[in-house]
């Protein structure tokens, strides 16, 4: 297992979001399964979530418990598979070819747009 240093907990994805049930402000590090925690701020549960992240990075390196790679120092290959439905592969398909593309090109130009 490689050793994590102090700045990795800092580059594991945090989200923060305001809990209506919890009348807080939960933040959770998703990368690491059940590393959640709260506060009354933004600020708050930011700061929580810094000493959180290390709880859970020490409790796993002391079970033996494996621990993930930050997907932010992950290198991707640019492929992927992904199982969709026949009909919507089709009309991807058909559609790609009005547009003078590549089904690949076409896919990728969808998800920059959706998410970028």
């Amino acid at each position: 297992m490689k050793a994590r240093s102090k700045k990795d907990k800092f580059k594991y994805l945090v989200t923060i979001a305001w809990s209506e049930e919890d009348q807080a402000y939960v933040a959770t590090a998703p990368e690491l399964p059940g590393c959640a925690t709260h506060g009354s701020t933004m600020n708050e549960a930011s700061r929580n979530i810094e000493d959180a992240i290390d709880t859970w990075l020490k409790g796993a390196k002391e079970s033996g418990y494996p621990i993930p790679e930050p997907v932010a120092t992950k290198t991707y290959s640019g492929k992927f598979i992904a199982r969709i439905d026949p009909r919507l592969h089709r009309q991807l398909a058909m559609k790609s070819i009005e547009q003078g593309k590549s089904l690949n090109r076409f896919v990728e130009e969808i998800l920059k747009e959706a998410f970028i």
